[in-house]
């Protein structure tokens, strides 16, 4: 069985960044079954048997004989409840108090296992990035329109940019010509930002943005040329 955890590197709401545990396809019963039989020395149906009489008594026990912290040096189970109610009276039956039984792996049996393993990241998944949603040019609102020395503004989301980073801003990109980067900006919002586009740009402009987001600079490539008159 393989000792390879995959995992994805993904963004947390508050900031920062988390991982996710790569699931692969669901276990195979039979194949689980034949290995754990081999391993004990008895057949499929004993080991199944064996195995479904162990968690139903685990089930009973924990209605009645109250819970283990340790089991075999590897599981620890306890009864668990909860419910909501608003009198004291209002917990009749084992729905209402949420009856259940927790299971899980001792400390020290993930504490070996997590020993044995070898890491792979998958990369980074729900990465955010700015997006823009439309371009408007300021004096006549027209959409995807744009003059030279003339306000435009930019509607979308993710877009408060720091404008001292050279890194990040507005970029304006004529054909096959390097880009330009804004330096004027009216406002700047994290849905809206106003900037004026400098002098000299003509014909159809490629419109990029550049934010810093979680750690790391990310760019928005809008989807329409904007053009003048």
């Amino acid at each position: 069985m393989s000792t390879t955890f995959q995992y994805h590197v993904a963004p947390k709401s508050t900031g920062g960044f988390t991982t996710r545990a790569v699931r692969r396809a669901p276990a195979d019963q039979t194949a689980l079954l034949a290995a754990i039989a081999t391993q004990a020395g008895i057949t499929p149906e004993q080991t199944t048997a064996a195995i479904t009489g162990f968690f139903n008594k685990v089930l009973q026990c924990a209605s009645g004989c109250d819970w283990s912290p340790e089991m075999f040096g590897m599981i620890s189970f306890r009864p668990t409840s909860g419910g909501s109610g608003a009198l004291p009276t209002d917990f009749h039956n084992a729905d209402d108090i949420n009856a259940d039984v927790s299971i899980s792996f001792t400390a020290e049996a993930i504490r070996q296992w997590r020993a044995t393993l070898t890491l792979e990241s998958l990369g980074e998944v729900g990465k955010i990035t700015p997006v823009i949603e439309t371009i408007i040019r300021q004096p006549d609102m027209a959409v995807d329109k744009y003059t030279a020395l003339g306000l435009c503004q930019v509607r979308g989301d993710h877009m408060n940019l720091d404008p001292t980073d050279l890194n990040q801003g507005v970029f304006l990109k004529a054909g096959s010509d390097p880009e330009v980067r804004v330096t004027g900006y009216a406002a700047i919002e994290p849905t809206s930002i106003v900037f004026l586009v400098p002098a000299g740009l003509t014909g159809a402009l490629q419109v990029r943005i550049a934010t810093f987001i979680n750690g790391s600079v990310r760019s928005y490539t809008y989807t329409n040329l904007i053009t003048t008159p």
